[in-house]
């Protein structure tokens, strides 16, 4: 090879490695978190992990449960229980999971990439729609892809009892 098929092989791969880049932001998602955010997490640690200015919400009865959104993640929503880190959801392709499944991907591909530990079972409200959930090896934790006509079209990953909720918050 020479010299100047090299630099052009290697600017290639710059690029190449930046678009990536910067179609995920440097994260993927975790069974236990995403990035530097980690399940469990209260919005104090949250806050100085990912320089944001998460607050609690104002209205007594929305504290509980409720989400916000990272900035730098417009695609990502973190569910916020009791003052922690429950779960964390995506609803659009560029952030994908550790195994690289992403929104728009094949529910084929899911299958094929995580194997037979994924459960299928039918959604709740959608004819031609699955859930499709992968428990963590030490069961604490989980992620869960809600499939139409055989695309994901959306996944959160997180508690294994917060990715079990229908109605985002319960």
């Amino acid at each position: 090879m020479t010299s100047a098929t090299a630099i052009r092989l290697l600017g290639f791969l710059l690029v190449l490695t930046a678009g990536i880049s910067q179609a995920t932001n440097g994260w993927v998602i975790r069974e236990d978190g995403a990035g530097p955010a980690k399940i469990g997490m209260s919005l104090s640690q949250l806050n100085p992990t990912l320089h944001e200015k998460f607050a609690m919400p104002k209205a007594k009865d929305s504290q509980g449960c409720f989400y916000v959104k990272p900035t730098k993640h417009p695609h990502v929503s973190f569910m916020i229980e009791n003052g922690r880190l429950a779960r964390i959801d995506v609803d659009s392709a560029g952030t994908p999971t550790v195994q690289g499944i992403q929104v728009g991907d094949s529910e084929q591909h899911a299958l094929e990439v995580y194997g037979p530990n994924l459960r299928v079972e039918n959604h709740k409200y959608i004819p031609e729609g699955h859930y499709l959930t992968i428990r963590s090896k030490d069961n604490r934790y989980g992620i869960r892809f809600e499939t139409d006509n055989g695309k994901i079209r959306t996944f959160y990953a997180g508690r294994f009892e917060a990715i079990q909720y229908v109605e985002r918050c319960q």
